[in-house]
Protein backbone atom coordinates (compact mmCIF):
# COMPACT_ATOMS: atom_id res chain seq x y z
CA UNK A 1 0.00 0.00 0.00
CA UNK A 2 1.51 3.43 -0.94
CA UNK A 3 1.89 5.43 1.92
CA UNK A 4 -0.30 9.00 1.73
CA UNK A 5 2.34 11.67 1.61
CA UNK A 6 4.42 13.77 -0.62
CA UNK A 7 7.33 12.06 -2.24
CA UNK A 8 9.26 15.15 -2.95
CA UNK A 9 12.72 15.56 -1.14
CA UNK A 10 13.76 18.68 -1.18
CA UNK A 11 11.88 21.03 1.08
CA UNK A 12 13.42 24.96 -0.49
CA UNK A 13 14.05 27.89 1.91
CA UNK A 14 11.45 29.94 3.12
CA UNK A 15 10.68 32.92 1.08
CA UNK A 16 12.02 36.02 3.66
CA UNK A 17 15.34 34.08 2.90
CA UNK A 18 15.42 34.11 -0.72
CA UNK A 19 13.97 37.24 -1.26
CA UNK A 20 16.72 38.86 1.82
CA UNK A 21 18.79 36.93 -0.36
CA UNK A 22 18.01 37.78 -3.89
CA UNK A 23 20.26 40.69 -3.39
CA UNK A 24 23.06 38.68 -1.94
CA UNK A 25 24.72 38.18 -4.87
CA UNK A 26 23.19 41.04 -7.01
CA UNK A 27 26.38 42.71 -7.48
CA UNK A 28 28.85 40.05 -6.60
CA UNK A 29 30.18 40.41 -10.64
CA UNK A 30 29.87 44.33 -10.08
CA UNK A 31 33.99 44.71 -10.06
CA UNK A 32 35.00 41.31 -11.17
CA UNK A 33 33.94 40.10 -15.20
CA UNK A 34 31.86 37.52 -15.06
CA UNK A 35 32.63 35.10 -17.60
CA UNK A 36 35.82 34.11 -15.41
CA UNK A 37 36.22 31.36 -13.72
CA UNK A 38 34.41 31.73 -9.84
CA UNK A 39 38.16 31.05 -8.39
CA UNK A 40 39.87 33.70 -10.10
CA UNK A 41 36.84 36.62 -9.70
CA UNK A 42 37.76 35.68 -5.95
CA UNK A 43 40.98 35.99 -6.06
CA UNK A 44 40.94 39.04 -8.08
CA UNK A 45 38.14 40.64 -5.08
CA UNK A 46 40.58 40.12 -2.51
CA UNK A 47 43.06 41.92 -4.40
CA UNK A 48 40.86 45.07 -4.47
CA UNK A 49 39.88 44.73 -1.45
CA UNK A 50 44.16 45.01 -0.12
CA UNK A 51 44.44 47.65 -3.05
CA UNK A 52 41.45 49.22 -1.17
CA UNK A 53 40.48 48.29 2.30
CA UNK A 54 38.12 51.06 2.94
CA UNK A 55 36.16 50.60 -0.25
CA UNK A 56 32.72 49.11 0.86
CA UNK A 57 31.62 47.99 -2.44
CA UNK A 58 35.09 45.96 -3.26
CA UNK A 59 34.23 44.55 0.91
CA UNK A 60 31.01 43.62 -0.30
CA UNK A 61 31.83 42.27 -3.39
CA UNK A 62 34.23 39.90 -1.94
CA UNK A 63 32.36 38.91 0.74
CA UNK A 64 29.22 38.08 -1.38
CA UNK A 65 31.97 36.16 -4.05
CA UNK A 66 32.95 34.15 -1.17
CA UNK A 67 29.46 33.06 -0.50
CA UNK A 68 28.83 32.75 -4.43
CA UNK A 69 31.78 29.75 -3.92
CA UNK A 70 30.24 28.50 -0.81
CA UNK A 71 32.73 29.59 1.87
CA UNK A 72 30.07 30.71 4.19
CA UNK A 73 32.29 31.57 7.13
CA UNK A 74 34.68 33.17 5.04
CA UNK A 75 32.02 35.42 3.62
CA UNK A 76 30.87 36.15 7.22
CA UNK A 77 34.08 37.28 8.43
CA UNK A 78 34.16 39.30 5.41
CA UNK A 79 30.97 41.30 5.93
CA UNK A 80 31.80 41.35 9.70
CA UNK A 81 34.86 43.19 9.02
CA UNK A 82 32.41 45.86 6.71
CA UNK A 83 30.40 46.87 10.10
CA UNK A 84 33.38 47.69 12.20
CA UNK A 85 32.60 51.01 9.75
CA UNK A 86 29.99 53.13 11.39
CA UNK A 87 29.00 54.53 8.33
CA UNK A 88 27.90 50.81 6.86
CA UNK A 89 24.08 50.33 5.47
CA UNK A 90 21.82 48.01 7.57
CA UNK A 91 21.58 45.54 4.24
CA UNK A 92 24.79 44.48 5.26
CA UNK A 93 23.41 43.62 8.25
CA UNK A 94 20.66 41.95 6.58
CA UNK A 95 23.15 39.94 4.29
CA UNK A 96 25.20 38.54 7.09
CA UNK A 97 21.93 37.98 9.44
CA UNK A 98 21.22 35.35 6.42
CA UNK A 99 24.37 33.82 6.62
CA UNK A 100 23.84 33.27 9.92
CA UNK A 101 21.04 32.11 9.41
CA UNK A 102 21.76 29.29 6.66
CA UNK A 103 24.89 28.13 9.55
CA UNK A 104 21.48 28.12 12.16
CA UNK A 105 22.97 30.26 14.46
CA UNK A 106 19.21 32.06 14.96
CA UNK A 107 20.60 34.04 17.77
CA UNK A 108 23.12 36.09 15.93
CA UNK A 109 20.55 36.24 12.75
CA UNK A 110 17.89 38.08 15.04
CA UNK A 111 20.05 40.46 16.98
CA UNK A 112 21.50 41.49 13.27
CA UNK A 113 18.04 41.84 11.99
CA UNK A 114 16.63 43.74 14.73
CA UNK A 115 19.66 46.68 14.49
CA UNK A 116 19.61 46.47 10.97
CA UNK A 117 15.42 47.22 11.25
CA UNK A 118 16.07 50.58 13.91
CA UNK A 119 18.00 51.69 10.92
CA UNK A 120 15.79 54.33 8.49
CA UNK A 121 18.08 53.52 5.48
CA UNK A 122 16.68 50.32 5.42
CA UNK A 123 13.95 50.75 2.48
CA UNK A 124 11.75 48.98 0.14
CA UNK A 125 12.26 45.31 -0.75
CA UNK A 126 15.22 44.64 1.90
CA UNK A 127 12.85 45.94 4.90
CA UNK A 128 10.22 43.58 3.74
CA UNK A 129 12.65 40.44 3.33
CA UNK A 130 14.68 41.64 6.67
CA UNK A 131 10.85 41.70 8.69
CA UNK A 132 9.57 38.20 6.81
CA UNK A 133 13.23 36.83 7.99
CA UNK A 134 12.45 38.11 11.84
CA UNK A 135 9.63 36.65 11.77
CA UNK A 136 10.96 33.03 10.95
CA UNK A 137 14.09 33.23 13.16
CA UNK A 138 11.90 34.94 16.01
CA UNK A 139 9.86 31.46 15.73
CA UNK A 140 13.00 29.88 15.62
CA UNK A 141 14.42 30.97 18.91
CA UNK A 142 11.44 30.37 21.03
CA UNK A 143 12.03 27.28 23.39
CA UNK A 144 8.39 25.98 22.23
CA UNK A 145 7.90 26.09 18.71
CA UNK A 146 5.25 24.72 16.49
CA UNK A 147 4.00 25.20 12.82
CA UNK A 148 2.51 23.20 10.34
CA UNK A 149 0.95 23.60 7.06
CA UNK A 150 -2.90 23.03 5.67
CA UNK A 151 -3.41 21.76 2.03
CA UNK A 152 -6.64 21.85 -0.11
CA UNK A 153 -6.35 20.32 -3.00
CA UNK A 154 -8.51 18.49 -6.26
CA UNK A 155 -6.79 15.91 -8.38
CA UNK A 156 -7.20 14.36 -11.61
CA UNK A 157 -5.69 10.81 -12.38
CA UNK A 158 -6.71 8.10 -15.45
CA UNK A 159 -6.32 5.26 -13.24
CA UNK A 160 -6.40 5.62 -9.31
CA UNK A 161 -7.58 2.28 -8.73
CA UNK A 162 -4.13 1.00 -10.38
CA UNK A 163 -6.46 -1.46 -12.25
CA UNK A 164 -4.33 -3.81 -15.20
CA UNK A 165 -4.48 -1.86 -18.73
CA UNK A 166 -4.57 -5.58 -20.03
CA UNK A 167 -7.60 -7.07 -21.29
CA UNK A 168 -7.37 -10.20 -19.99
CA UNK A 169 -5.26 -11.38 -16.23
CA UNK A 170 -4.63 -14.24 -15.05
CA UNK A 171 -6.48 -16.37 -12.50
CA UNK A 172 -4.89 -19.58 -11.09
CA UNK A 173 -2.67 -19.59 -13.83
CA UNK A 174 -5.37 -19.66 -16.55
CA UNK A 175 -6.81 -16.10 -18.68
CA UNK A 176 -9.45 -14.48 -17.52
CA UNK A 177 -11.45 -12.10 -19.50
CA UNK A 178 -11.16 -8.48 -17.40
CA UNK A 179 -14.75 -7.69 -16.73
CA UNK A 180 -15.90 -3.65 -17.32
CA UNK A 181 -15.93 -2.45 -14.02
CA UNK A 182 -12.67 -3.31 -13.44
CA UNK A 183 -11.08 -1.98 -16.38
CA UNK A 184 -8.87 1.39 -15.80
CA UNK A 185 -11.52 4.54 -15.29
CA UNK A 186 -10.40 8.16 -14.81
CA UNK A 187 -11.72 9.88 -11.33
CA UNK A 188 -11.35 13.29 -9.52
CA UNK A 189 -10.76 13.40 -6.04
CA UNK A 190 -10.52 16.25 -3.37
CA UNK A 191 -8.22 16.17 -0.79
CA UNK A 192 -6.93 17.77 2.57
CA UNK A 193 -3.90 17.36 4.20
CA UNK A 194 -2.41 18.89 7.88
CA UNK A 195 0.71 18.58 9.28
CA UNK A 196 1.39 20.05 12.75
CA UNK A 197 5.00 20.00 13.91
CA UNK A 198 6.41 20.67 17.28
CA UNK A 199 9.62 21.23 19.06
CA UNK A 200 10.32 21.73 22.67
CA UNK A 201 14.04 22.53 23.46
CA UNK A 202 15.33 20.67 26.60
CA UNK A 203 17.97 23.73 27.04
CA UNK A 204 20.80 21.18 26.89
CA UNK A 205 24.38 21.86 25.49
CA UNK A 206 24.09 18.61 23.07
CA UNK A 207 20.72 20.86 21.07
CA UNK A 208 18.18 17.71 22.73
CA UNK A 209 14.43 18.90 21.78
CA UNK A 210 11.77 16.64 22.14
CA UNK A 211 10.43 17.23 18.27
CA UNK A 212 6.80 15.68 17.12
CA UNK A 213 4.47 15.60 14.13
CA UNK A 214 1.24 15.14 13.61
CA UNK A 215 0.29 13.73 9.44
CA UNK A 216 -3.84 13.70 8.86
CA UNK A 217 -4.96 13.44 5.06
CA UNK A 218 -8.80 12.90 3.73
CA UNK A 219 -9.26 11.74 -0.14
CA UNK A 220 -12.96 11.87 -1.13
CA UNK A 221 -13.43 10.48 -5.01
CA UNK A 222 -15.90 11.40 -7.09
CA UNK A 223 -17.24 7.86 -7.98
CA UNK A 224 -17.51 7.11 -4.43
CA UNK A 225 -20.24 7.46 -1.71
CA UNK A 226 -21.47 6.01 1.42
CA UNK A 227 -19.62 3.26 3.85
CA UNK A 228 -21.24 0.26 2.65
CA UNK A 229 -18.69 -2.63 1.93
CA UNK A 230 -18.22 -5.12 -0.92
CA UNK A 231 -16.42 -8.44 -1.86
CA UNK A 232 -15.40 -7.38 -4.80
CA UNK A 233 -15.03 -3.31 -4.40
CA UNK A 234 -14.66 -1.50 -8.10
CA UNK A 235 -14.74 1.63 -6.94
CA UNK A 236 -11.68 3.26 -5.24
CA UNK A 237 -11.45 3.81 -1.28
CA UNK A 238 -11.83 7.37 0.28
CA UNK A 239 -9.28 7.30 2.74
CA UNK A 240 -8.53 8.87 5.73
CA UNK A 241 -5.48 8.55 7.29
CA UNK A 242 -3.93 9.46 10.54
CA UNK A 243 0.02 9.23 12.05
CA UNK A 244 1.65 10.41 14.64
CA UNK A 245 5.38 10.66 15.66
CA UNK A 246 7.37 11.66 18.71
CA UNK A 247 11.04 11.15 19.66
CA UNK A 248 14.02 13.49 21.11
CA UNK A 249 16.60 14.76 19.05
CA UNK A 250 20.22 15.61 19.67
CA UNK A 251 23.80 15.94 19.03
CA UNK A 252 25.39 12.84 20.27
CA UNK A 253 28.99 14.96 19.93
CA UNK A 254 28.21 18.34 19.59
CA UNK A 255 31.79 19.35 19.66
CA UNK A 256 33.51 15.86 18.23
CA UNK A 257 30.75 15.84 15.48
CA UNK A 258 28.63 18.96 15.37
CA UNK A 259 27.01 18.35 12.05
CA UNK A 260 25.61 15.14 13.06
CA UNK A 261 21.86 14.65 14.98
CA UNK A 262 19.89 11.95 15.66
CA UNK A 263 16.02 11.15 16.57
CA UNK A 264 14.52 7.96 18.05
CA UNK A 265 11.02 8.04 17.75
CA UNK A 266 7.80 6.03 18.40
CA UNK A 267 5.06 5.74 15.26
CA UNK A 268 1.82 5.14 15.65
CA UNK A 269 -0.76 5.23 12.56
CA UNK A 270 -4.72 4.29 11.53
CA UNK A 271 -6.02 4.56 8.00
CA UNK A 272 -9.87 3.57 7.25
CA UNK A 273 -11.00 3.25 4.08
CA UNK A 274 -14.91 3.96 3.34
CA UNK A 275 -15.41 4.85 6.62
CA UNK A 276 -14.29 1.67 8.26
CA UNK A 277 -11.22 0.74 9.48
CA UNK A 278 -8.66 -0.68 7.29
CA UNK A 279 -5.32 -1.11 9.28
CA UNK A 280 -3.51 0.27 12.22
CA UNK A 281 0.70 0.33 12.63
CA UNK A 282 2.71 0.92 15.22
CA UNK A 283 6.37 1.05 15.56
CA UNK A 284 9.53 2.96 15.80
CA UNK A 285 12.27 4.80 13.77
CA UNK A 286 15.45 6.42 14.08
CA UNK A 287 16.54 9.81 12.04
CA UNK A 288 19.88 10.80 11.38
CA UNK A 289 21.11 13.83 9.39
CA UNK A 290 24.71 15.21 8.90
CA UNK A 291 25.69 18.15 7.80
CA UNK A 292 28.60 17.88 5.67
CA UNK A 293 29.30 21.04 4.88
CA UNK A 294 27.67 24.50 4.31
CA UNK A 295 25.86 23.03 0.93
CA UNK A 296 25.67 19.71 1.20
CA UNK A 297 23.70 17.63 3.92
CA UNK A 298 22.99 13.85 3.98
CA UNK A 299 20.20 12.58 6.23
CA UNK A 300 18.74 8.87 6.75
CA UNK A 301 16.51 6.28 8.80
CA UNK A 302 15.03 3.44 9.77
CA UNK A 303 11.61 2.46 10.33
CA UNK A 304 10.02 -0.60 11.75
CA UNK A 305 5.83 -0.46 11.80
CA UNK A 306 3.82 -3.77 12.33
CA UNK A 307 0.70 -3.58 9.96
CA UNK A 308 -2.63 -5.32 11.83
CA UNK A 309 -5.41 -5.25 9.25
CA UNK A 310 -9.23 -4.86 10.39
CA UNK A 311 -11.67 -7.90 9.46
CA UNK A 312 -13.28 -6.40 6.53
CA UNK A 313 -15.74 -8.26 3.51
CA UNK A 314 -13.64 -6.24 0.84
CA UNK A 315 -10.49 -7.60 2.68
CA UNK A 316 -10.10 -11.56 2.02
CA UNK A 317 -7.58 -12.98 4.74
CA UNK A 318 -7.25 -9.55 6.31
CA UNK A 319 -5.27 -11.95 9.42
CA UNK A 320 -2.40 -12.81 6.82
CA UNK A 321 -2.05 -9.29 5.33
CA UNK A 322 -0.14 -7.60 8.40
CA UNK A 323 2.90 -8.65 10.12
CA UNK A 324 6.52 -5.99 10.37
CA UNK A 325 7.57 -3.58 7.91
CA UNK A 326 11.36 -2.72 8.22
CA UNK A 327 11.94 0.19 5.73
CA UNK A 328 15.61 2.22 5.19
CA UNK A 329 16.38 5.06 3.55
CA UNK A 330 18.81 7.76 3.11
CA UNK A 331 19.13 10.84 0.65
CA UNK A 332 22.12 13.84 -0.39
CA UNK A 333 20.64 16.71 -0.80
CA UNK A 334 23.34 19.56 -2.45
CA UNK A 335 22.70 22.89 -3.18
CA UNK A 336 24.02 23.84 -6.29
CA UNK A 337 23.59 27.66 -6.15
CA UNK A 338 21.60 29.84 -3.82
CA UNK A 339 18.02 28.37 -4.26
CA UNK A 340 19.25 25.64 -6.15
CA UNK A 341 19.25 22.15 -4.68
CA UNK A 342 19.40 18.67 -6.29
CA UNK A 343 18.75 15.58 -4.25
CA UNK A 344 19.24 11.64 -4.46
CA UNK A 345 17.40 8.70 -2.73
CA UNK A 346 17.93 5.43 -1.98
CA UNK A 347 15.55 3.30 -0.18
CA UNK A 348 14.77 -0.46 0.99
CA UNK A 349 11.81 -1.70 2.18
CA UNK A 350 11.20 -5.04 3.36
CA UNK A 351 7.29 -6.13 4.09
CA UNK A 352 6.59 -9.71 5.53
CA UNK A 353 3.12 -11.07 6.37
CA UNK A 354 2.14 -14.68 7.17
CA UNK A 355 2.15 -15.61 3.41
CA UNK A 356 5.13 -15.91 1.58
CA UNK A 357 3.27 -14.74 -1.64
CA UNK A 358 2.45 -11.68 0.47
CA UNK A 359 5.93 -10.62 1.28
CA UNK A 360 8.48 -8.76 -0.72
CA UNK A 361 11.82 -6.78 -0.70
CA UNK A 362 11.33 -3.37 -2.11
CA UNK A 363 14.09 -1.09 -3.89
CA UNK A 364 13.64 2.41 -5.05
CA UNK A 365 15.50 5.08 -6.13
CA UNK A 366 15.07 8.95 -6.74
CA UNK A 367 15.99 11.95 -8.31
CA UNK A 368 14.82 15.33 -7.73
CA UNK A 369 16.14 18.54 -8.73
CA UNK A 370 14.55 22.38 -7.45
CA UNK A 371 14.96 26.11 -8.11
CA UNK A 372 13.59 28.66 -6.84
CA UNK A 373 13.50 32.33 -8.41
CA UNK A 374 11.60 35.41 -8.74
CA UNK A 375 7.35 35.62 -9.86
CA UNK A 376 8.20 35.50 -13.57
CA UNK A 377 5.13 37.53 -14.66
CA UNK A 378 4.46 40.08 -11.50
CA UNK A 379 7.53 42.20 -10.01
CA UNK A 380 7.46 41.65 -6.12
CA UNK A 381 4.89 38.91 -6.38
CA UNK A 382 6.95 36.58 -4.72
CA UNK A 383 8.74 33.19 -5.03
CA UNK A 384 8.53 30.35 -7.83
CA UNK A 385 9.51 26.80 -6.68
CA UNK A 386 9.60 24.36 -9.61
CA UNK A 387 10.44 20.61 -8.97
CA UNK A 388 11.33 18.10 -11.28
CA UNK A 389 11.32 14.66 -10.23
CA UNK A 390 11.90 10.72 -11.01
CA UNK A 391 12.46 7.20 -10.14
CA UNK A 392 12.25 4.07 -10.45
CA UNK A 393 10.84 1.27 -7.71
CA UNK A 394 11.08 -2.83 -7.78
CA UNK A 395 9.49 -5.27 -5.98
CA UNK A 396 10.53 -8.48 -5.33
CA UNK A 397 7.77 -11.06 -3.99
CA UNK A 398 9.03 -13.99 -2.08
CA UNK A 399 6.52 -16.89 -3.49
CA UNK A 400 3.70 -17.26 -6.07
CA UNK A 401 0.22 -16.76 -5.52
CA UNK A 402 -1.60 -19.32 -6.54
CA UNK A 403 -4.77 -17.56 -7.09
CA UNK A 404 -2.85 -15.73 -9.53
CA UNK A 405 -0.10 -17.96 -11.02
CA UNK A 406 0.78 -21.11 -9.34
CA UNK A 407 4.21 -21.43 -11.12
CA UNK A 408 5.55 -17.55 -11.06
CA UNK A 409 6.16 -15.31 -8.59
CA UNK A 410 5.37 -11.38 -8.64
CA UNK A 411 8.02 -8.82 -9.94
CA UNK A 412 6.98 -5.67 -10.94
CA UNK A 413 9.16 -2.54 -11.92
CA UNK A 414 7.47 1.40 -11.32
CA UNK A 415 8.36 4.23 -13.20
CA UNK A 416 7.82 7.76 -12.09
CA UNK A 417 8.33 10.87 -13.14
CA UNK A 418 6.62 14.75 -12.10
CA UNK A 419 7.21 18.20 -12.54
CA UNK A 420 5.83 20.59 -9.70
CA UNK A 421 5.56 24.39 -9.71
CA UNK A 422 5.22 26.37 -5.92
CA UNK A 423 3.66 30.03 -5.78
CA UNK A 424 4.27 32.08 -3.13
CA UNK A 425 1.39 34.45 -2.45
CA UNK A 426 2.48 36.10 0.67
CA UNK A 427 4.44 34.39 3.66
CA UNK A 428 1.60 31.86 4.51
CA UNK A 429 -0.45 31.58 1.43
CA UNK A 430 1.10 29.44 -1.67
CA UNK A 431 -0.52 27.73 -4.74
CA UNK A 432 0.66 24.37 -6.12
CA UNK A 433 0.26 22.35 -9.10
CA UNK A 434 1.69 18.78 -9.83
CA UNK A 435 2.02 16.83 -12.76
CA UNK A 436 2.77 13.16 -12.75
CA UNK A 437 3.06 9.87 -14.55
CA UNK A 438 3.31 6.41 -13.36
CA UNK A 439 4.10 3.08 -15.23
CA UNK A 440 4.22 0.00 -13.84
CA UNK A 441 5.87 -2.96 -15.91
CA UNK A 442 4.92 -6.53 -14.15
CA UNK A 443 5.80 -10.03 -14.85
CA UNK A 444 1.84 -10.49 -14.44
CA UNK A 445 -0.66 -9.03 -16.48
CA UNK A 446 -2.78 -8.40 -13.38
CA UNK A 447 -0.40 -5.87 -12.40
CA UNK A 448 0.44 -3.91 -15.13
CA UNK A 449 -1.08 -0.67 -15.02
CA UNK A 450 -0.09 3.10 -15.68
CA UNK A 451 -1.44 6.24 -13.82
CA UNK A 452 -1.47 9.90 -15.20
CA UNK A 453 -2.65 12.47 -12.23
CA UNK A 454 -2.82 16.43 -12.09
CA UNK A 455 -2.60 17.94 -8.89
CA UNK A 456 -3.95 21.36 -7.82
CA UNK A 457 -4.07 23.11 -4.41
CA UNK A 458 -3.65 25.99 -1.80
CA UNK A 459 -1.46 25.89 0.70
CA UNK A 460 -1.77 27.80 4.40
CA UNK A 461 1.61 27.52 6.27
CA UNK A 462 1.30 28.74 10.39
Amino acid sequence: MRRLTDHRVFRPLPFAIISAGAFLCASANAQTPGNWPLDRQVDEAFQQVMRAPADMEAGLNYARLLVQDGNYEGGIAAMERLLLDPAAHPAVRVELAVLYYRLASYSMSEALLRQALDDNRLTGEQRTAAENLLRDVSKRNQVSQFDGVLVFGVRAQTNPAARSDRDTVLSGGLPLAVAAPFKPKSDTDLQATLRLDHRYDLGTQNEAAVVSSLVAQVIKYSSSSGSRLSASQADPYNLALVEVTSGIRFKPSATGAPGLTLRPHLIVGTLSAQGHKYLDSYGVGLDAGYLINERTVIDAGYEYRNFDYASRIDVPNANLLGGPDNLFRVRLTRELSPGTALSGELRARFHRTDRDYYDYDGYEGRLTYAFSYANPFVANGGAWTTSIWGGVHQRHYQAADPSVDPTRKRRDTEWRIGIGNTVALSTAWSLLIQVEHMDTDANLPNFRNKNSSLFGAAAYRF
